[in-house]
């Protein structure tokens, strides 16, 4: 099976979230996955993104930021990388989306949007590393099962 990766490292700044972004979207567009599916990637991957940007490394720390973009004909694959503070965003509980706007608790929003976008999304801390995968199922069309575009 063959598997189409791109990768990038970038300092964890919001300077740097439209590198990190487009590369991914660069990816998909590359390898013309669908306009849904690549929408539905694209936001996980900025909420993603944006939070190891935000809290990783905690107030004026700094560090790194990497994200691995996989193609095959079945899913797009992308995980996330940084060397913060160890954080599992799965255990967020999911928020309560029935009361009051004004009553709601602050947070929470953007892993609960990733849960729902995403097929499949996974978390470990490995070797000082925090590495949330997150993966989208591809349409299957029997013609395009042999696309040489992957």
């Amino acid at each position: 099976m063959k598997r189409n990766t791109r990768t990038i490292t970038v300092p964890a700044t919001l300077d740097h979230l439209e590198a990190l972004t487009g590369m991914v979207t660069e990816h998909l567009s590359a390898h013309m996955i669908p306009e849904k599916v690549a929408f539905e990637v694209d936001l996980a991957v900025d909420e993603a993104c944006t939070n190891v940007i935000r809290y990783a490394y905690g107030p004026g720390g700094e560090g790194d930021v990497t994200v691995i973009c996989s193609i095959d004909p079945h899913e797009v694959r992308v995980c996330i990388m940084d060397q913060g503070v160890p954080f599992n965003p799965l255990n967020v509980k999911p928020p309560d989306l029935t009361g009051d706007v004004e009553d709601r608790a602050i947070g929470g929003l953007g892993v609960h949007l990733i849960r729902t976008l995403m097929d499949r999304v996974s978390y470990h801390y490995r070797q000082g590393k925090n590495i949330l995968c997150m993966t989208k199922g591809l349409p299957i069309h029997p013609k395009d099962e042999k696309s040489d575009n992957l």
